[in-house]
């Protein structure tokens, strides 16, 4: 999730468990040690398959979280112990509320579609795909709105909010707990569009006839209206629907023609490659496409190179994926693959046509949304009766 969503959450969960004692230190605490765990974007990998696949790993693990909370605390304690500072409250309140602050950070990730390795380091030893629950974007205002008013009447208020004298808004901490209810109401919301998205997405492959063996659905855009599915047929083949909650029909599906030949490609990789694909592999849930993209051809031979290139298919805007790599070149058809240490891979544009810049890409999602009419069927989606 977005860097300001882990802030307040963990500045709300803090305020609502510390606030009576801390006041307006409760939510600065919260908001720092809620950002702690994103800290292993830090780490240098030497490519970019491990930073992505090990970010989310031992620094996102429940298991690696509640140690650094139960100790955390311990030690603060201990060192107001040692001060004659004793605190407020007990060491196992403070140890509660810091565990809570760090684990739910990773709960929290787990809801969008990039993975989470919250049982590490089990994951890895039992092949155990990191956790993807796949139904809210990685950027969603409207679940972050609501913990961003708890920690800014938190900051200002510091304790009472002094909306009425008993009740549910006395504290500024009542205010945090049940701004965290609504937030995470809205989680729930996500998770059952999302199901509801999945099974529009299979009357849709019904209708047409398509046996799939596996589904997965995802949100595409900054809000939990818009939903994207892939779907991989009998014959590997891979199909991609998309529909709005708000269509009075079902959604439009085109195939995925890019990927048609992905298992020979896959097959013919180099040795050497095939470790960076395994691991791409496995922390997708083997939701990866694999393609051959030529580039330019020089001016000198006339040649054009060839790069095989693996994408993964969870998070893409129209036929581009948002992480993409170069795994083995060759500098023409006829060669054979040479194995590189992986590499983003390079936008090819067709034809010097300009690529639409995500912000583009987005305003159109935004269009589909509202409009179940905006289907280019020149991108190749066809709409069911």
């Amino acid at each position: 999730m977005d860097s300001l969503s882990q802030i307040v959450l963990g500045a709300s969960v803090q305020g609502a468990a510390l606030g009576k004692y801390q006041g307006r230190k409760a939510y600065v605490y919260g908001a720092i040690l809620g950002t702690l765990p994103d800290l292993d974007v830090l780490i240098s990998y030497p490519d970019p398959i491990s930073d992505m696949t090990y970010h989310r790993s031992f620094s996102h693990s429940l298991f690696v979280l509640s140690a650094v909370g139960i100790v955390g605390a311990w030690l603060i304690s201990r060192y107001h112990h040692w001060r004659n500072m004793p605190l407020p409250y007990s060491t196992r309140r403070l140890a509660l509320a810091m565990t809570l602050v760090l684990t739910t950070h990773p709960i929290l990730d787990s809801f969008t579609v990039y993975g989470t390795q919250l049982f590490w380091p089990l994951q890895d030893p039992l092949q155990m795909t990191p956790i993807s629950i796949a139904s809210v974007f990685i950027i969603d205002p409207l679940y972050t709105l609501p913990l961003l008013i708890a920690v800014i009447v938190g900051l200002i208020k510091g304790g009472k909010l002094a909306v009425f004298k008993a009740g549910l808004l006395m504290s500024c901490q009542r205010l945090a707990v049940w701004m965290l209810l609504l937030s995470s109401s809205y989680l729930l919301l996500g998770l059952g569009l999302k199901y509801h998205a999945q099974s529009k997405a299979e009357q849709t492959l019904a209708v047409a006839n398509i046996n799939t063996t596996r589904i997965k659905t995802m949100p595409v855009l900054p809000t939990i209206l818009m939903w994207r599915t892939v779907a991989e047929n009998n014959e590997h083949r891979l199909i991609e629907l998309r529909g709005s909650v708000l269509d009075s029909r079902l959604p439009e599906y085109r195939y995925l023609t890019q990927y048609d030949n992905a298992q020979t490609i896959r097959a013919n990789m180099p040795t050497q490659s095939r470790p960076y694909a395994q691991r791409l592999d496995w922390f997708s849930g083997d939701w990866t496409g694999y393609r051959v993209q030529m580039l330019p051809a020089t001016s000198i031979t006339g040649d054009a190179a060839e790069q095989l290139v693996v994408d993964d298919l969870r998070m893409m805007a129209g036929d581009t994926a948002f992480f993409s790599f170069v795994l083995a070149e060759k500098a023409n058809q006829h060669a054979q693959w040479q194995a590189i240490t992986p590499i983003e891979a390079p936008i090819i544009t067709v034809d010097n046509e300009p690529t639409p810049s995500r912000f583009e890409l987005i305003q159109q999602g935004f269009k589909r949304v509202f409009d179940e009419k905006a289907v280019d069927k020149r991108e190749g989606w066809e709409i069911v009766e």
